[in-house]
């Protein structure tokens, strides 16, 4: 695994709950998308909040403006804030022939690094052939800026 240490800005996203992780992941991508023109030059998130011992699963996007976010605000969809902090980041190429390789590479980042459980486990989809898994650690890790 080569992960590396960097720290995360904080983020504010529109956000729509998966129904039942993972299979109903798609369907909160395709509720946020399909109230957007073109997906080119979108920034978008997955995060993964650990609940009772199960997994709740969260699409997000990275608003272009804050007109943006009232538009989506006033169609029911949840504004999320996540702090900023330290992050193991794994970058996934070719990632869609790999998602078997998602819980397993955040199970081992979390193994090395530790978890800061105040923080979800994020996804950020750079492409459709590249993904980077951000896993929250403690602050005591030692970062680079991202």
């Amino acid at each position: 695994m080569n992960a590396t240490l960097i720290q995360q800005p904080a983020l504010r996203l529109i956000t729509a709950r998966s129904k039942q992780f993972p299979e109903g992941n798609r369907e909160a991508f395709t509720s946020i998308e399909s109230h957007l023109k073109t997906l080119k030059g979108r920034r978008f998130y997955g995060l993964v909040y650990e609940k009772d011992g199960a997994l709740d699963y969260h699409a997000g996007l990275l608003p272009d403006s804050e007109i943006e976010e009232r538009r989506f605000a006033a169609l029911g969809f949840t504004i999320t804030e996540i702090a900023a902090g330290p992050c193991a980041r794994l970058k996934m190429l070719d990632w869609t022939s790999k998602t078997d390789q998602i819980g397993p590479s955040f199970g081992a980042m979390i193994r090395q690094y530790g978890i800061d459980p105040s923080r979800p486990q994020m996804e950020y989809y750079r492409s459709l052939t590249e993904l980077h898994l951000l896993l929250p650690v403690p602050a005591s890790s030692e970062t680079k800026p991202c």
